[in-house]
């Protein structure tokens, strides 16, 4: 149920019935409660307030975001159960999550599957979204994008990783998700999950032998990890637009298509300032003293041949939406 504010009041509406002026059409304002748990300082909190303020003004002041930010009002997992309640209109939570609400979800974390070069293409995110939808919509969210948030890489303390054999036996900390922890036993290592603010001490200390992280976890950690590895195209992790399919459903259509093209107007640009944002990141870090190391091709073929080997116990169990992400990639890859 849509949380509706009358702007013209009773009283006024009273007095014009009493002076015999016809009263103007009641507008409207639509409530819209977004969420997420990252500091106000974090690029995707900024973004956020952004979006809330494009909203505002192309609605008319009809749409009044309001947002919570750092976990004020809920965690990011609890805004995406919150969805379809009223509660919680629009959250951004990083894809990873999706995978305990709809197992299909994880396609989106396979190995080499999100790539660059086919998010770029006008029109993929589209596709990508409406095909994520069909397995989330029956608990009230619909997709309306993905987010770019970081190309992942290793990091070490003074160990290259040029080939899978270099991470036999060593204890990397990953983001979470199964398909990601399945990937790094394929390798020989063992994955650990602990929070982000853990890394630095974890691995100094020696609890870790390596990250798997973004460039801005690289900073995060400071070159007491002087050595960033990178497998071109691996993993890209993303952020979900998911919004509550009702309550967008039931805005008028002139203000729902204001969230979808707004949505869509900022996916658009948000993709290659992530990319741009990478870079300025990694330069800072190699201009403190880091070392950057590329696997060759050869390398990153091994690396792939291992992560589908990893992959096929999710693409034989759900073979179909592994086929249409794979259709979605040939056809923007071949444009």
């Amino acid at each position: 149920m849509l949380r509706r504010t009358l702007l013209i009041g009773a009283a006024a509406a009273a007095l014009m019935g009493l002076t015999g002026i016809a009263a103007p059409a009641r507008a409207e304002t639509y409530e819209m409660v977004m969420t997420n748990e990252i500091a106000t300082t974090h690029w995707t909190a900024q973004a956020m307030e952004h979006f809330a303020g494009q909203l505002k003004e192309r609605s008319g002041g009809r749409i009044v975001p309001k947002i919570y930010h750092a976990g004020t009002l809920l965690k990011d997992k609890e805004a995406v159960a919150a969805l379809g309640t009223g509660a919680v209109h629009m959250v951004w939570p990083v894809s990873v999550q999706l995978e305990s609400l709809a197992p299909q979800y994880g396609v989106i974390n396979l190995p080499f599957m999100i790539t660059d070069e086919v998010m770029l293409k006008p029109g993929a995110s589209d596709e990508i979204a409406a095909l994520m939808t069909k397995y989330v919509e029956d608990i009230g969210i619909e997709v309306l994008g993905l987010m770019r948030t970081a190309d992942l890489m290793f990091l070490a303390k003074d160990k290259e990783i040029d080939t899978p054999k270099d991470l036999s036996g060593m204890k990397i900390r990953l983001t979470g998700g199964r398909v990601l922890q399945d990937t790094m036993r394929r390798f020989g290592a063992n994955p650990v999950t602990m929070p982000a603010t853990e890394m630095a001490a974890a691995l100094m200390q020696g609890a870790i032998d390596g990250i798997y992280t973004s460039a801005g976890g690289w900073e995060m950690v400071g070159t007491t990890a002087k050595v960033a590895s990178y497998v071109p195209g691996m993993s890209l992790l993303t952020y979900s637009v998911l919004v509550d399919k009702n309550w967008l459903a039931d805005l008028p259509d002139d203000l729902r298509q204001v969230v979808k093209e707004t949505t869509k107007e900022m996916l658009s640009r948000q993709w290659q300032e992530a990319i741009d944002s990478d870079k300025l990141v990694l330069d800072k870090m190699l201009a403190a003293g880091g070392r950057l190391s590329t696997v060759d091709d050869a390398s990153r073929e091994q690396f792939q041949e291992l992560s589908k080997k990893a992959s096929s116990t999710f693409s034989d169990r759900y073979a179909e939406v592994t086929q249409q992400m794979e259709a979605i990639k040939a056809k923007y890859s071949a444009n």
